[in-house]
């Protein structure tokens, strides 16, 4: 068998957590070899996952989108997608505006809602 990786792996024991929103599906998964393109999984229970999913890393947050390269029972090796666009500047301010409104909507009910 061909090597086929383009960077080399690192061996992990990253906890993790496998899910898919549209399904409603999730997992706990450990991250036992990862490289700049990809890893090898290893999940806990027996939930059948979906070619594309997204894995975040417990320690760090961090949350890729990946795709099944390859699966033996509940072992997968994953590709990571190509990293998301950054937010548009314009976009950014919207959220923050939202955002802001938000907070202010939140405090004026919990203002008319308090007693007298």
């Amino acid at each position: 068998m061909s090597e086929r990786r383009q960077s080399s792996r690192q061996r992990t024991y990253l906890g993790g957590r496998a899910s898919c929103d549209k399904l409603a599906t999730s997992d706990a998964c450990l991250v036992r070899e990862r490289s700049e393109g990809g890893a090898r999984l290893e999940l806990s229970g027996s939930t059948l996952m979906p070619n594309a999913f997204d894995l975040t890393l417990r320690d760090s947050g961090e949350t890729r989108r990946v795709r099944v390269v390859w699966r033996d029972g509940r072992r997968l090796g994953v590709a990571f997608e190509s990293a998301a666009a950054p937010i548009a500047p314009e976009a950014s301010r919207r959220i923050r505006q939202l955002e802001a409104d938000r907070r202010a909507l939140l405090n004026r009910l919990a203002i008319e809602e308090s007693p007298l």
